[in-house]
Order: structure tokens, then sequence, then C-alpha cells
């Protein structure tokens, strides 16, 4: 009588090690899809939310603590690509996106509905994003914040893998409450470079000076979230602020097919 072998050949046992090692393969290539693309999803929700914010503190005006009868927030500057941090610090262009209080003179009484909003802005209410202390040192006005894109994720310009360097100016007008959206594509304002070592001429002059030179334009712009980083290649997504949008509803997150403006760069 033959006794039956028991167990499993070495054959066996390799064909099993092989199916379970690509089924595990393909699992983690599956989860690492799904991570990628829960941070992607993030990333440009994220930014999109930021700028609809930006907004909403527009429309809902924050006190900036000082009391300050002689001043008010007319607005937001936000920065793109600026090369020092709030503290004065170097850091990487891209790498954080600034937004800054845009104050004024209180008294707009001279100001009418059928001047340039800018111009009024810059020489009626003498508008700027910094002021100066009781010590006689300037500073942010009020609040200024900075954003950090989600996952290390850059804002690229649209057709090319470089960062998105610019500014979007939010403001409402003085006498009629509307509020305009202007936008500069072609360098940023670099605030806490200026602050940091730039003359009290610069300073007191450092936003008027782009409002009637013709650096800011009513235009719509597209930003293209990239979730690989800065000055890398990859699939992007286009958010869009719309022309002269007037609140956070226009902001869009241009989906795949819709006029993407942003797609694939190598």
């Amino acid at each position: 009588m033959k006794r039956r072998r028991s167990g499993f050949t070495l054959i066996e046992v390799s064909l099993f090690l092989a199916i379970t090692g690509l089924l595990f393969v393909g699992i983690a290539i599956g989860t690492q899809n799904s991570i990628f693309q829960q941070r992607f999803n993030d990333s440009v929700q994220g930014f999109a939310e930021f700028l609809r914010s930006e907004y909403s503190e527009v429309t809902n005006v924050r006190n900036d603590g000082e009391g300050r009868s002689d001043q008010a927030i007319y607005g937001k500057l936000i920065t793109f690509g600026e090369g020092y941090d709030l503290a004065g610090q170097e850091i990487d262009p891209g790498s954080a996106v600034f937004s800054y209080n845009v104050v004024g003179g209180a008294d707009a009484d001279g100001v009418g509905p059928s001047d340039g909003l800018l111009t009024s802005l810059a020489v009626g209410l003498e508008a700027n994003v910094v002021v100066k202390d009781e010590g006689g040192i300037y500073k942010p006005a009020g609040f200024a914040e900075d954003y950090k894109p989600r996952w290390s994720s850059a804002i690229q310009k649209v057709g090319s893998a470089d960062n998105f360097v610019g500014a979007i100016l939010i403001v409402r007008h003085p006498d009629s409450g509307t509020i305009f959206t202007f936008v500069k594509d072609d360098g940023t304002i670099q605030v806490n470079e200026t602050i940091k070592s730039g003359s009290e001429d610069s300073l007191k002059n450092l936003l008027g000076t782009y409002l009637t030179n013709g650096s800011f334009e009513l235009e719509a712009v597209d930003f293209c979230v990239n979730p690989n980083g800065i000055d890398q290649g990859g699939l992007r997504r286009d958010v869009r602020l719309v022309k002269n949008a007037r609140n956070g509803s226009g902001v869009e997150v241009i989906g795949d097919g819709e006029d993407d403006q942003c797609g694939q760069v190598d």
C-alpha cells in the first residue's frame, strides 16, 4: 500500500507566492493612487476656498483691532511669488501666497461714482497695505495672512510649469460699495521685502504706485494647481477667477473637458 504525499510542491509554493505578490502590488498601487487623488482634490479645493474666503472677508470686514477712526478697510491685496515672508525671512518664491488689508482714508465724500476706482483709492484716499505704527515703523495694515498650498502643491501659470507670479486686488468702491476684482499678472508686489529694506518714500507709495501706473486690469485669470510641487510637470487642475468677480462665486474649479486651460505639462 502506497503512502499519499502531504504538503505542497516547490512549484505550487512559488505560484502561490507570485500570485500573492501580484495581488499585494495591485492593492498597494491602487491605495497609492487613491491617496494621491485625494490629496490632489484637497489641494485644489483648498486653494479655491482660500480665494473664496478672501471675498468673504472683503464683504464682512474684520476690525483690525487698532481702533483708527481715520482709516477704513477697502479690500484685499493677494500676492503670488513674494521672496520674503511676513517675518522678513527669505523664502522660495511660490511657496506661499500672502493676503493684506487695503486701507485708506475714512472720508470718502470727495469720491464720486464716476471716478476711476483705482485712481480714487490711490489719490483721493491714499490707499496702502502698510501703515506706520506709533514707533514710526511700517508694518502690514491690520491682519496679514499667508496661505501655503496643501501637500506642497504649486500654483502655476497656464501653458508653463513656472509659478504664477502676480497679484489680485479685491476692493469695494468707496461710494457705491460694489466689489471689483483686478488682476496683475506681470510680476508681483514685494510687500514684505519692501517693509524689510525699503525707504519711507517707497513704503508710503507701496500700493499707490501700482494703482496709478496701469498694472492692474479687469480680467479673468486661470491658476493651474499642480500637486507634484514646484517646477514639476504632470496633471494640473484649473482654478479660474472669472473676469471682475464680485464675490466668492466668481472662483470656479474647472473640470476636465470644461474649457480647462491647464491640463498636463511636460
